[in-house]
């Protein structure tokens, strides 16, 4: 039986552009708990409070209600859709989280698939309230940054939201077949904007894929102007160089599209104001962008000592100030409300407070197929322990917080590239307030050697990712990367490939299978994908379970949205 009270929020978060307004604002307005946008317009500190609420809310804990265990913010959806690829398993599935488009098992009308909806649209609503505060505000410079900061947010989002829910062909005759009956192909997400009414949001259908495309571009377009002098003082606030960088994905995104959708050029062009050359002008604002969020961001990356977390190895993934991060959350103690419900209970395998330890055996691993691809000469590898070092003690290969006995406990493949804050092993206060990144240079550096590949031909795109690998991920005193493909698609492979070493955890590559139309494959001779997870995709299609289905309360309350085919009813016809 569904939730009422879940019921009543998803509604909220759906079609209604009512305000949502936090403690913060509370204290500005004491007198009834509650502000008018006319109020909050006049008052610096509250339009401050709004703002800082939408930047909180990546770590956003149990934004839907208190059954699940991914809902923890922003680094636990990517973590859902981690696992909806090939690369990313958990050692004991009992203590899976995140398994729903592993296992593969309810992926339609369920709470937790309605969770993705839900957070999002949520994060939405926040942006919405805040941008529309600032409508009332004075035109003051910090005003103006702050609408800056909000349009990169929701730029951001609807990337994302366009990339799950956007219904992809997936080789399975019935899926397919229901999508072209509802006319879904080429459609995305409703769009809900601070002057979106309830009576517009109840019949709200779900936007053409370039209406989307056009309002994301113009959201970085006035983040890039209104961030054009701002000096951000941390981080997790956006910056032109994050906007580049959001620019530099979008357009990548755009040049896939017309690659394996030539049509769509003419479709584009005949419904937007965006004049696209070619789907090979959209790779080189793909590379130039990426290039300004290179030199803008003064982000390098990270050494091999650095990706180890220094001379103690407490500072891998976890901390913002590191230097190849562009764009990330911050976390601090406040922030942690349970030992368990937290990303490095999740996912560091040197904690002893959540569930993905040796006392729980909820450890993440590697797929063997990836592992298996990765050269000595990569010292990336020893991000993950090989079946040869399993059951022994570290030694000088591996870099670890842990016992000899401990580390000996954990089974092949495990990874241990994230650690616990300032390598705080035993108090969750401490050890799980750890940072999470949103854009790494090291991505802008992959987008490029695609972006360059794809519009100035296959030898310059090879020589910028051989330059990338060679540079900084490879000892070449063991060996050197060469990139052997003799055609654009097998090097964009290549491409994926990398980012699925680099990124192992960080949530990124789902976008790539989906932007490509990879197969995922996780059944096959050998494969230490737990069973359950062995699932192989329809080559040369998208993934049945990559088409995320919306959730049924914005079809109940918003009559336009179609929902797309539930993948789970036909899991028959694409299991092999």
């Amino acid at each position: 039986m569904k939730n009422k009270y879940i019921t009543k929020i998803m509604v909220a978060a759906c079609i209604s552009s009512a305000l949502s307004l936090n403690s913060c604002i509370e204290e500005v307005f004491p007198e009834n708990s509650k502000a008018s946008i006319d109020q909050i317009g006049k008052s610096d500190q509250a339009i401050s409070a709004m703002v800082n609420s939408v930047v909180a809310f990546i770590n956003a804990y149990r934004s839907y209600g208190p059954q699940f265990y991914h809902d923890f913010g922003y680094s636990g959806y990517n973590l859902i859709r981690e696992a909806a690829c090939e690369d990313f398993f958990c050692y004991e599935p009992k203590f899976d989280f995140f398994d729903t488009y592993g296992v593969c098992n309810e992926m339609g009308d369920a709470d937790v698939v309605n969770t993705i909806w839900y957070y999002n649209y949520k994060f939405l609503n926040n942006v919405n309230n805040a941008l529309s505060a600032l409508e009332k505000a004075d035109e003051t410079p910090e005003n103006k940054y702050y609408k800056g900061i909000c349009v990169s947010y929701r730029a951001m989002i609807y990337m994302d939201l366009v990339r799950m829910y956007e219904y992809k062909k997936t080789g399975v005759e019935r899926l397919d077949a229901e999508a072209a009956s509802n006319n879904l192909y080429g459609i995305t997400v409703p769009i809900i904007t601070a002057e979106t009414t309830e009576e517009e949001g109840r019949n709200n259908p779900r936007a053409p894929y370039y209406t989307v495309y056009e309002f994301i571009l113009n959201d970085l377009a006035t983040a890039e102007e209104l961030l054009a002098d701002y000096q951000r003082p941390t981080k997790n606030m956006p910056c032109t160089a994050v906007v580049h960088g959001l620019m530099a994905r979008m357009w990548l995104e755009i040049g896939s599209r017309l690659e394996l959708y030539p049509e769509d050029l003419n479709t584009l062009n005949s419904n937007t104001n965006q004049s696209i050359a070619s789907k090979e002008a959209c790779f080189t604002y793909a590379a130039e962008y990426a290039r300004k969020a290179i030199n803008e961001s003064g982000a390098t990356p990270l050494t091999e000592k650095e990706w180890f977390g220094g001379d103690s190895y407490t500072t891998g993934f976890n901390s913002v100030l590191t230097s190849s991060w562009i764009w990330g959350s911050i976390m601090t103690t406040e922030d942690v409300h349970s030992s368990w419900l937290n990303f490095a209970g999740s996912i560091c395998p040197e904690q002893t407070f959540g569930y993905g330890n040796r006392k729980w055996q909820g450890y993440k691993m590697i797929s063997k197929k990836l592992f298996d691809q990765i050269p000595d000469a990569d010292w990336r590898k020893t991000t993950w322990i090989a079946p040869e070092d399993a059951h022994k003690a570290p030694g000088n290969k591996y870099k670890t917080l842990l016992t000899d006995e401990d580390f000996e406990d954990m089974p092949p493949y495990t990874g241990v590239k994230f650690r616990p804050k300032n390598g705080e092993m035993n108090d969750y206060t401490i050890g799980a307030a750890i940072d999470y990144p949103l854009m790494r240079v090291e991505e802008m550096y992959l987008i490029e050697a695609e972006a360059v590949g794809m519009s100035q031909g296959l030898a310059a795109g090879i020589s910028k990712l051989e330059d990338f690998v060679n540079t900084y991920r490879y000892n070449t005193s063991l060996g050197t990367y060469t990139c052997k493909v003799n055609d654009l698609k097998d090097f964009q492979k290549k491409v994926v490939e990398q980012k699925r070493i680099e990124f192992w955890g960080e949530g990124i590559i789902f976008w790539d299978y989906k932007r490509l139309e990879l197969q995922v494959v996780r059944g096959y001779p050998g494969t230490n994908a737990p069973i359950g997870y062995r699932f192989n995709s329809i080559e040369g299609h998208c993934a049945p379970w990559m088409n995320i289905f919306i959730s049924l309360y914005e079809n109940v309350y918003n009559k336009g949205a179609i929902l797309n085919p539930d993948p789970s009813q036909a899991i028959n016809e694409w299991v092999e």
